[in-house]
């Protein structure tokens, strides 16, 4: 199925909204321009593209999307973006192009779209461009859990790499405490034996319109969907890149399973 497309929907007019006869999954890639820690960064090369580039490919290669937009407040990101593929319909207001939650730019983009496409989305995902190893079939299968199961948020997860029991705080005086008081002993200090603890990987979260329009991305029933470390990897700092592009040249843009699974044998 090719995305931006119409066809094989029946659409008729009435009143406000359009009414077809699927539901309508709409897609968003946040991008501003103002990346604090990586100058330009979601148009850093990688692999030989602009890091924003797969994200829109795998997007467009994801049946379970109706349409993508990405959301930018700059002009470059946008070009870029277009010859992708994607659709970039508007630019993004300077109020919620700095460091504002995620929520709020998904609203502006359901509001924008809802006036002027005249159709209301039943599920919006937001697919950040710093998680350039995500597949499309993970985005397939985050929807598929959110239409199964009721879900006001799925949201894609990893286990976690450094686990909370094993986390200090410190104080002036360079003394550390256990931040979860937990004892440093026994069962404690073997990491197959801890619990398994999860963290949202930043891949792939899907939100129902409703909380959506209450400017939330987090709805109160949340489930999710757990992707292996490989395809986990979010670019925020220069080292994540470096990491990322060692792993392109090693073991090329096929992005096989080629890293341990399983958190047991971590």
């Amino acid at each position: 199925m090719q995305c931006f497309k119409k066809e094989n929907h029946y659409l008729k007019i009435t009143g406000w909204f359009s009414v077809v006869d699927k539901e309508i999954v709409l897609g968003i890639i946040p991008a501003r321009g103002g990346s604090r820690r990586v100058k330009k960064k979601n148009i850093k090369f990688l692999g030989g593209k602009p890091l924003i580039g797969w994200t829109i490919e795998e997007a467009k290669k994801a049946s379970s999307l109706t349409h993508v937009l990405v959301s930018t407040d700059d002009k470059e990101i946008a070009t870029i973006s277009k010859a992708f593929g994607a659709q970039v319909p508007f630019m993004r207001p300077e109020d919620i192009s700095e460091d504002v939650d995620t929520g709020l730019v998904l609203y502006h983009a359901v509001q924008w779209w809802e006036k002027y496409r005249r159709e209301q989305a039943d599920f919006i995902v937001c697919l950040q461009p710093t998680s350039p190893f995500r597949r499309a079939y993970d985005i397939d299968r985050c929807v598929e859990i959110a239409k199964a199961t009721g879900a006001d948020t799925v949201v894609s997860v990893c286990q976690v790499r450094q686990h909370p029991y094993w986390c200090f705080e410190m104080n002036t005086s360079q003394r550390l405490t256990s931040y979860m008081n937990t004892p440093l002993h026994g069962d404690n200090l073997v990491w197959q034996k801890l619990p398994l603890l999860l963290y949202p990987n930043g891949a792939v979260y899907v939100t129902k319109y409703a909380t959506v329009m209450r400017g939330r991305i987090y709805g109160d029933k949340i489930y999710g969907y757990l992707m292996p470390k490989n395809r986990s990897i979010d670019l925020e700092e220069e080292l994540d890149f470096f990491v990322a592009s060692a792993m392109f040249e090693t073991y090329g843009t096929e992005k096989t399973e080629w890293l341990q699974q399983s958190w047991k044998v971590s």
